[in-house]
C-alpha cells in the first residue's frame, strides 16, 4: 500500500498542484489587470468577488487536459533501459539453461523530482501544524475570556443585530490581549472588544463597529478565510498566491465596510471613518492569525478604506 502512495498517488497530487498553482497564478496577474482597468467601475463587492474566482479554481478538481507537464521542469534519473537476449536457433535445447540471464540494474539514487516531492510534504506538515497550533492556542486563550455583561453595549449590540436581520446567537466576548475588535469562530462565532473600548467609546462608535464585524458575518468570510489558508498551506510554495490572499483580505475589508454603510445614515460616514482610523492608531498586532476577521492596521490599505467611505453611494 505505501508503494502505491507513493509511486501513484503522491506523484499524481504533486502534479496537479503545481499545474494548478501555475494556472492560479496566471489567473492573479489576470484579475489585477482587471482591477486596475475597471478600477473607476467596479464595487468594492465585485473587487472581492473576482478573487472568489481564484478561490474556485484552487479547489476545481479538474481542469481541460494540457500539455504541460513537471516532468518537463524536473529531471529524472534515466532508468537503464534492459538488454535483449538474442536468439539463436544454434543453441542446442540441453544448454539453454547455462545461458547466463542479465538482470535489469535500476539506479538507487534519488532524482531531483522526489527531492521537490519530499520538500513539498515536508512545506505542508510544517505550515499545518504551525496554522493548527495557532488557532488552537488562540481558542482556548478565547475560551477563556469572560463574556461582555454591561446592558449598554448589549442593547446597542442587539439593536444592530436587528438592523441587519440576524438571528444567530452570537455572543460578545473580552478580547484580552487581542486589541482590534474581531469576529471570532466559524461554527460558533463571537464578537471580541478590547475592554478599554467597551469603557472608553461612545454609543456611535460602538454602533460602528458592530455594524463592520456583523457584515463579517453575514458575507461568510470566516469560512473564506479558512479555506484560504487551507488552500496557501498546499501551495506554500508560490508566493504570487500569498500576496493575493493579502490582496483578498484587503477587498474583503473594504467589502465589509460598504455593507456596513448601508446600515448608517449619509451624514454618518465621517464618524464611521474616524472610528475606524482611531481604533487602528490604537491596537497591537498580538494574538492576530489571518483566520480572523479584525481591522487591517496597513496605512495603505486605511487609505483606500477611507476614501471608499468618502465616495460611498
Amino acid at each position: 500500500m505505501f508503494h502505491t502512495l507513493w509511486h501513484t498517488y503522491l506523484p499524481s497530487i504533486f502534479n496537479w498542484v503545481i499545474e494548478t498553482s501555475i494556472l492560479a497564478s496566471v489567473l492573479v496577474v489576470f484579475i489585477l489587470c482587471i482591477r486596475f482597468l475597471l478600477r473607476n467601475w467596479l464595487t468594492p463587492q465585485w473587487k472581492y468577488a473576482l478573487w472568489l474566482i481564484l478561490v474556485v479554481r484552487l479547489v476545481l478538481p479538474w481542469f481541460p487536459e494540457s500539455s504541460f507537464s513537471i516532468y518537463s521542469l524536473l529531471p529524472v534519473t534515466p532508468v537503464a533501459e534492459p538488454v535483449a537476449i538474442q536468439e539463436s536457433t544454434t543453441i542446442a535445447p540441453e544448454t539453454i539453461e547455462k545461458v547466463p540471464v542479465i538482470a535489469k540494474e535500476v539506479p538507487a539514487e534519488i532524482d531531483i523530482y522526489t527531492v521537490f516531492l519530499l520538500i513539498w510534504i515536508l512545506g505542508i506538515l510544517i505550515a499545518g501544524i504551525f496554522i493548527i497550533m495557532t488557532n488552537r492556542r488562540l481558542y482556548i486563550y478565547i475560551s477563556k475570556q469572560p463574556l461582555i455583561t454591561e446592558k449598554r453595549v448589549l442593547d446597542i449590540y442587539q439593536q444592530c443585530k436587528q438592523n441587519m436581520s440576524i438571528e444567530k446567537d452570537i455572543p460578545l466576548h473580552y478580547s484580552g490581549k487581542i486589541s482590534a475588535p474581531t469576529l471570532f469562530g466559524m461554527n460558533k462565532p463571537r464578537i471580541l472588544l478590547d475592554e478599554k473600548h467597551v469603557k472608553h467609546l461612545n454609543n456611535e462608535q460602538l454602533k460602528y463597529i458592530f455594524y463592520h464585524e456583523l457584515s463579517h458575518y453575514k458575507r461568510k468570510d470566516i469560512g473564506i478565510n479558512l479555506l484560504m489558508n487551507c488552500l496557501l498551506i498546499v501551495h506554500w510554495f508560490n508566493p504570487i498566491l500569498w500576496y493575493a490572499c493579502r490582496a483578498m483580505r484587503e477587498d474583503q475589508e473594504i467589502a465589509c465596510d460598504n455593507l456596513a454603510l448601508t446600515f448608517i445614515n449619509p451624514a454618518e460616514r465621517i464618524a464611521y471613518g474616524h472610528t475606524i482610523i482611531t481604533l487602528v492608531e490604537q491596537y497591537s498586532t498580538y494574538y492576530q492569525p489571518s483566520t480572523l476577521a479584525h481591522f487591517s492596521k496597513n496605512k495603505i490599505r486605511l487609505k483606500r478604506r477611507i476614501i471608499m467611505i468618502k465616495k460611498f453611494k
